[in-house]
């Protein structure tokens, strides 16, 4: 016998560094499978109970992953946006 347990991926919002995304899973991803939000960024799948979620402090949203949320479903932005406003990309380090 076997205990289902449903999780919907379209509600899963991954944490890194404090900041949470959103991405377009069609699946649960495995442990340490690559994961690419929204916003650009990635990285791989960890997975702990909800009530670690804030024991590093409270994640905040991520702007350019509502940005891109947001024109997906076709909703407004608002002018002043932090999300509107592009973050500089990193610039490759000196070797």
């Amino acid at each position: 016998m076997t205990a289902l347990i449903y999780i919907d991926p379209t509600a899963i919002h991954p944490v890194i560094d404090g900041v949470w995304h959103r991405t377009t899973l069609t699946a649960i991803p495995a442990p340490g499978d690559g994961i690419t939000m929204l916003c650009g960024e990635s990285a791989a799948a960890e997975f702990e109970p909800l009530k670690q979620r804030t024991a590093h402090g409270v994640p905040t949203q991520c702007p350019y992953c509502d940005v891109a949320y947001r024109r997906a479903l076709g909703w407004s932005i608002p002018p002043n946006h932090p999300g509107l406003h592009r973050r500089p990309r990193a610039l490759p380090r000196p070797r």
